[in-house]
């Protein structure tokens, strides 16, 4: 039996999925990561990232009573780390949740590049990406760029050290800001104003491309086999739609993982950019591209006020509570603004337990609202992402948009596309639609 190791390489976690080429899911795993924070910089160390990602595929492999094919990965960002000539780690990998100041931004981007950022890469310009992130070593460790001897993206180099060789997807590019989305090479303007060059940096290909296979002693490590190969992945919601089946204009994914996203599959990357939000290349066999709204780490935010109010109760007791409930909650209305705490005032535990799910969805509702504006409408919604592990919540989110919600492989369906993309990368199913068809097969069984 032929098997796909998936892997879903997120904010706080790295998830895993092994599938058998039949289309059954296995097993899946997870290893969380743990940060440093120095500043508004949120730190992960390059080695302990390495070790939690292969705990996770050691995990996965050994229960796999075959062959393991491919291994592919996702990832929801792109964290920059700095290689020195020997293409050791001269920085930690920096996370997207980092916040760089606009004094440091403004000083070296002028406002017509940062505005060019958007139709180039398909990203407004933000403080928490790598191209900030660069901006900020410019000003403060210029020295850091001139022992650079390699730069690229977290997900990449775990590739490189498992494989020995180096290559980005156009879709996990996007992220980095460095690449021209459409014509699908590196802006070279941008990379002589950091100074960087082309070979300091992973070549580019298509999702789906088999970039090596493993090392034999990776093969040793990993539990893996001497043949097996490694498939460059894509942008983390992208796969989640794979994994979902999302995979047609009309269709809605909403994936709730540290932020939540609404994806809408599209045909034409003009319409994409016209509703100003995020834009990636999508579908290998259909869509070209998909737009995406973001509100970003609200996972997080939801934590805060829960741990707030309730403290470190387990989630099904804030879950219950949520419940319990009344919609509208007595009025009691959540933004996730510092007033939050106020308003909560006179209000019993079970209206603040629910207002805190509903005000999430609210915002969700706005952005969908945003997005029908400009001609995004959703015949039906998908959900994936942690809050699918709680029934309670996505139908307190399904009531709060007044629109069905399916869940379909849940907080799984990143590392699930990637397993897909695996077989579709070393030519085990055709195309997406094949790809999900024998896993959904399966699964509505």
């Amino acid at each position: 039996m032929e098997y796909f190791i998936g892997l879903d390489i997120g904010t706080s976690a790295v998830k895993g999925a092994l599938m058998s080429v039949d289309g059954v899911v296995v097993t899946t795993a997870q290893a969380a990561f743990t940060y440093t924070v120095e500043g508004t910089a949120k730190l992960l160390d390059p080695g302990h990232f390495v070790d939690s990602c292969f705990s996770v595929i050691r995990s996965l492999s050994s229960q796999a009573n075959g062959h393991v094919a491919a291994i592919c990965s996702c990832c929801a960002s792109g964290d920059p780390l700095f290689l020195d000539a020997g293409l050791e780690p001269i920085s930690p990998i920096v996370g997207w949740q980092t916040q760089v100041p606009w004094e440091d931004i403004n000083a070296v981007y002028t406002k017509e590049e940062q505005d060019a950022f958007y139709r180039r890469c398909g990203w407004g310009f933000f403080e928490g990406m790598p191209a900030a992130d660069l901006a900020w070593v410019k000003r403060h460790k210029p020295e850091l760029l001139e022992i650079c001897g390699f730069f690229c993206m977290h997900a990449e180099y775990l590739n490189h050290i498992i494989t020995g060789k180096w290559g980005i997807s156009r879709s996990m590019g996007t992220p980095s800001y460095l690449i021209d989305q459409e014509k699908g090479e590196y802006y070279k303007p941008l990379l002589d104003k950091l100074g960087l060059s082309e070979d300091m940096l992973p070549p580019i290909y298509e999702k789906g491309t088999v970039l090596a296979t493993v090392l034999p002693d990776m093969a040793e490590t990993l539990c893996l086999s001497a043949d097996t190969k490694v498939v460059l992945g894509s942008f983390d919601h992208p796969s989640g739609a794979l994994g979902a089946g999302v995979l047609e204009p009309g269709q809605l994914l909403l994936s709730c993982g540290t932020s939540w996203v609404e994806l809408f599959p599209v045909t034409d990357r003009e319409h994409a950019l016209s509703t100003g939000g995020l834009v990636d290349r999508f579908a290998l066999n259909g869509p070209g591209w998909c737009v995406m709204k973001s509100l970003e780490s609200v996972s997080d935010k939801i934590d805060r006020l829960r741990e707030h109010f309730f403290g470190k109760v387990p989630h099904n007791y804030f879950d219950g509570l949520a419940g319990e409930g009344e919609p509208g909650c007595h009025g009691l209305v959540f933004d996730f603004t510092d007033g939050d705490h106020e308003r909560a005032k006179g209000h019993g535990e079970r209206d603040i337990a629910r207002a805190i799910i509903e005000g999430a969805a609210r915002m969700l509702g706005d952005n969908l609202r945003e997005l029908e504006k400009c001609g995004l409408t959703a015949d039906s919604i998908t959900a994936i992402g942690g809050i699918t592990n709680s029934p309670i919540c996505v139908d307190i989110i399904s009531r709060a948009l007044g629109k069905k919600i399916d869940v379909i492989n849940g907080q799984s369906a990143g590392a699930v596309g990637s397993c897909l993309l695996a077989g579709i990368g070393t030519g085990f199913y055709k195309n997406e639609k094949e790809a999900f068809g024998i896993m959904n097969a399966v699964r509505v069984k």
